[in-house]
């Protein structure tokens, strides 16, 4: 019975060790390296794309907005409506672009614009795909005067095209404010 017990430990033993070794390595072992599937320069020329919207949806040039739109019929965006707490779902690059003229409609007729302050931003990119998230802050005038400030939270894709980045694709959300935040 012993040397039965001594066979079973001997046996048990090695595998033990190599369990316990390889636990070891992967607790403490070395971390991996960063990814290295994205590039900084096509990070920046995103976020510098993403920005470019922004300044150009800013000054009313939405020939220059649609521009950057590639939209995708299988990838649905999410946008938000007038009230900007009501999830709109636009499921091609022409509802997007039906989305972006009513919005132009409905501020036209009643003398108001929305002014995006610039985004603080965060974009990964590998030279034909791109990631971005940012936190915006909306106003909406009228009459040239604040008449609503939104906090909103987005991330948006882009794929490389060969006149530029566009975006296929974003959804946004909004924060509550303040006083809601602090109830919950």
């Amino acid at each position: 019975m012993a040397s039965r017990l001594f066979s079973l430990r001997a046996a048990i033993l090695p595998a033990a060790l190599v369990v316990a070794g390889t636990a070891t390595y992967l607790i403490a072992g070395p971390k991996p390296a960063a990814s290295t599937m994205w590039n900084a320069k096509d990070s920046a020329e995103l976020a510098k794309s993403l920005h470019y919207m922004h300044e150009v949806w800013n000054k009313g040039d939405m020939d220059a907005v649609r521009n950057v739109i590639a939209g995708d019929d299988v990838l649905v965006t999410f946008e938000l409506g007038p009230d900007n707490r009501t999830p709109v779902p636009l499921r091609s690059r022409e509802a997007i672009l039906n989305f972006m003229k009513n919005v132009e409609l409905e501020t036209g007729k009643q003398d108001e614009a929305y002014e995006m302050e610039m985004p603080k931003m965060n974009c990964r990119a590998n030279g034909q795909f791109g990631v971005c998230t940012e936190e915006c802050t909306v106003h909406l005038k009228k009459n040239g005067q604040s008449s609503r400030v939104d906090k909103l939270f987005g991330t948006a894709i882009a794929v490389k095209y060969p006149d530029g980045w566009k975006w296929i694709q974003w959804h946004m959300s909004v924060g509550l404010p303040p006083a809601v935040t602090a109830t919950r």
